[in-house]
């Protein structure tokens, strides 16, 4: 019976040991090849439009994107029209001014060394901002400035919406998404939350500007999912990953055709 006693104390430690012995694994971050990245937006003014194309770089790189030169960037649309844009800039294609139609289908098609990237967006309706107010929100005894949205959804179609904030000039990180799947056709006030982390906190004399972008289904979700990583949810956020794009052959990004309007707020 001893013999057993020992036996099995003997196998416990030496399981012990092997498993406090396990192989590390060194996994390389900066060894994964580099991407393009495409970001295009045609919109419903007559402006220029413009995509910008780089490279992404390694998880320990630093955050300075090299861009492609020498790309072959149309947009065409389901109604015959063509645009080729040109190289204003290094790695910023641009062309027009042209307005995009609400409605239409946008065809993007660019070409990196015979390496050929497409996406496909449909320009929705425009859903006007009525107004932005200020809103006080109270948290820990102490109260913070908010700024909010107020549009009627309309309720005969489904609706994406993309709000973009500055304050002072200067965008905050928080990217503003939304649908209507619990406020189709109704009057709607959405508050644009952000954190001191986003930006200084609200006071009397800061001008807020905030562009509104109604967007299709696929730019929702691309917006939406990056939405996720950067806030902090439950557990600490969710796994950080490339956000899916609507541009083909493994490219990041996005390409866009969306309406847009700003208006201006002041604090008081």
């Amino acid at each position: 019976m001893m013999n057993k006693v020992i036996y099995a104390v003997a196998w416990i430690i030496l399981s012990i040991l092997f498993c406090s012995c396990e192989k590390v694994i060194n996994v390389n971050l900066d060894t994964a090849p580099n991407q393009i990245v495409i970001e295009g937006n045609v919109t419903d003014k007559n402006e220029v439009q413009t995509v910008k194309i780089t490279q992404s770089v390694p998880y320990t790189g630093q955050n300075v994107y090299p861009v492609i030169n020498g790309a072959l960037v149309t947009v065409t649309d389901n109604v015959g029209n063509s645009w080729n844009f040109k190289e204003s800039a290094p790695g910023i294609y641009t062309v027009g001014p042209f307005k995009g139609v609400t409605g239409r289908t946008y065809f993007l098609n660019v070409n990196v060394n015979s390496e050929v990237y497409t996406a496909t967006s449909v320009m929705p309706g425009h859903v006007k901002m009525d107004s932005l107010s200020l809103k006080i929100i109270t948290f820990e005894a102490k109260d913070y400035k908010q700024i909010q949205v107020h549009y009627k959804d309309p309720g005969d179609e489904e609706n994406q919406y993309r709000w973009i904030m500055k304050i002072n000039n200067v965008q905050t990180r928080r990217i503003f998404v939304a649908n209507d799947r619990f406020t189709n056709g109704n009057t709607t006030s959405e508050v644009l939350y952000y954190a001191k982390e986003d930006n200084e906190p609200l006071v009397k004399g800061h001008k807020v500007w905030v562009e509104a972008q109604n967007i299709d289904k696929n730019i929702f979700t691309y917006w939406f999912t990056l939405s996720q990583q950067i806030m902090k949810g439950p557990g600490g956020g969710v796994t950080p990953g490339n956000p899916p794009s609507n541009i083909s052959n493994n490219a990041l990004g996005y390409f866009s055709a969306h309406t847009t309007e700003a208006l201006l707020y002041e604090v008081r």
